[in-house]
């Protein structure tokens, strides 16, 4: 499962729904750039310093940070429809705003950034609540090719919105662009409430948003997979923010380009994300993960010098082709990755923690290249980024993802539990298990103890701890604590897949007879 070698990356667009939200992901993607464009040239024209031109960026990305986990909890149990019906629907009226408050003159600086911010906030909730919509649309199978064809849309959305952005900027004005993305945003709107399945996220839930969150931060912290994948993504989200965050800078100031010059450059990334996604499947699918992920990275990093040391425009449009099918390339292994290893019960959540840390890092490496910039100079920044990217490769062939051969997520729990008594309801429940270790195997026990605290924690325990018998050496006695009846079945049914289950059958190999368990319930204390 560590490459994607069967499928065909057309196949999946035989299906007339998927083509159909990929063309509401467009529209969507290519108004939000069409009005990052224009906020962040006009910041330029005006001559606001690096960080105020960087802080576009930051103000596109935070909302992915802010909003990620609560999105990606609703998007389990809130109907997918009503989720992007709502977005489009506040996206279409904020744009109408903005279009008219600029055509006032009333569209400051704090404003524009205000409506980059709502315009984030906006593609984060399509964005997180399409990942997880695809795999009611689409086959398991496919997903090992669907997060290429997404990819490739969103960025794609790069080539044609500064294009248009740039053209219609350069001969019409702000208005009239913050005008057409208000119109975009309202056929989001139509085709959301055509074509999304009006059954899918409404999944019964015992968990408030809150218990979701706790439960997917809790799940991260205790899978080494998901926290090795978290981290080489931070790592190329921070250097490669830079080309994000300092574009317009390094169009304006070094090659001095036009308005509509600056859109073609910016389309070019888009272009590179289009062509990566159709040209670089046969390779990936030849590669590991993590080399392909590394030759991106590598790819990025030669970008970024050739920033500060190309003159020519068009030798630049050449190198931004190349950066954006890089970037479409690491960005949707991370997410071909994610689906084949996360399991179904908490896949939205990890995916949205995903998007999280990586607009997060964009973020915050935006915010920093652009003080860097003002502080060091722009080439200095540049570079800087390029070394980190360096780094950022060298430690993917060091440590990178792991595969994922031994964690995929198939189910193999009871599939029907019995109901517990209703008097039970809400109450915490304690489950103890006693394992009666064999002679002589007790240090291999408690290496493979540790496994299991990762597993049942994982799997929903809010605490566990293990005990050994003061009186039978060996003899080991495991607390484990569920929020109620309804969690503890969960992590014996529903959640327990096969990696989950061996980790179990491990154990027992180092155990006198199969363990003992009781299940106690914490009593009503008055």
């Amino acid at each position: 499962m560590d490459s994607d070698r069967t499928v065909s990356i057309f196949a999946p667009l035989r299906i007339r729904r998927l083509r159909m939200m990929l063309g509401f992901q467009l529209c969507a993607s290519v108004g939000v750039w069409i009005l990052v464009l224009a906020v962040q040239w006009t910041f330029t024209e005006t001559g606001e310093s690096a960080t105020t031109v960087s802080m576009v960026q930051f103000a596109a990305s935070l909302p992915f940070f802010l909003l990620a986990l609560p999105i990606g909890a609703m998007a389990e149990f809130v109907s997918h429809r009503l989720l992007l019906v709502g977005t489009a629907v506040v996206l279409t009226a904020s744009t109408i705003l903005l279009a008219v408050l600029q055509q006032l003159g009333l569209a400051k600086t704090p404003i524009l950034m205000l409506a980059v911010f709502v315009a984030g906030a906006g593609l984060a909730s399509v964005a997180i609540v399409w990942q997880a919509l695809l795999p009611n649309i689409v086959s398991r199978e496919m997903m090992a090719v669907v997060p290429a064809i997404d990819g490739a849309v969103f960025n794609g959305a790069r080539a044609v919105g500064p294009v248009i952005g740039g053209a219609v900027l350069a001969g019409w004005g702000s208005t009239s662009a913050f005008a057409l993305t208000a119109a975009l945003f309202a056929v989001c709107v139509f085709v959301a409430a055509r074509t999304v399945p009006a059954s899918t996220g409404r999944v019964e839930s015992h968990n408030s948003i809150g218990q979701a969150v706790a439960g997917s931060v809790r799940f991260i912290r205790h899978s080494r997979w998901t926290r090795r994948l978290l981290l080489r993504l931070t790592m190329f989200g921070i250097p490669a923010s830079c080309l994000w965050g300092l574009l317009p800078l390094v169009a304006h100031d070094r090659l001095q380009v036009s308005t509509f010059g600056f859109g073609i450059l910016s389309g070019a990334i888009g272009i590179g994300a289009v062509l990566g996604a159709i040209l670089l499947m046969p390779l990936r699918a030849r590669m590991s993960w993590n080399h392909f992920v590394a030759l991106g990275s590598g790819a990025y990093a030669l970008v970024l010098v050739g920033l500060v040391v190309i003159p020519w425009v068009s030798a630049m449009f050449a190198v931004l082709v190349v950066v954006g099918a890089a970037w479409v390339g690491v960005q949707s292994t991370w997410m071909i990755a994610a689906h084949a290893v996360v399991p179904r019960w908490i896949k939205a959540r990890v995916i949205a923690f995903v998007m999280l840390m990586f607009q997060g890092s964009q973020a915050i490496g935006a915010l920093l290249w652009g003080v860097l910039a003002d502080s060091l100079g722009l080439v200095p920044a540049v570079l800087l980024a390029a070394l980190l990217m360096f780094v950022s490769v060298f430690e993917t062939l060091r440590r990178g993802i792991m595969p994922s051969e031994a964690i995929a997520p198939e189910l193999t729990g009871a599939p029907d539990p019995l109901a517990p008594n209703a008097e039970y309801s809400g109450l915490r429940v304690i489950v103890e298990t006693t394992y009666h270790v064999l002679p002589g195997r007790t240090e291999e026990f408690l290496d493979n103890v540790h496994e299991l605290k990762l597993s049942r924690r994982r799997l929903g325990a809010l605490r566990w701890s293990v005990s050994r018998s003061a009186n039978e050496p060996d003899i080991y006695v495991e607390h484990c604590t569920f929020r109620d009846w309804s969690e503890y079945l969960a992590q014996e049914t529903e959640r327990l897949t096969v990696p989950e289950n061996r980790v179990r059958t491990k154990l027992a190999e180092y155990l006198v007879l199969a363990p003992q368990t009781r299940v106690l319930v914490e009593p009503k204390l008055f």
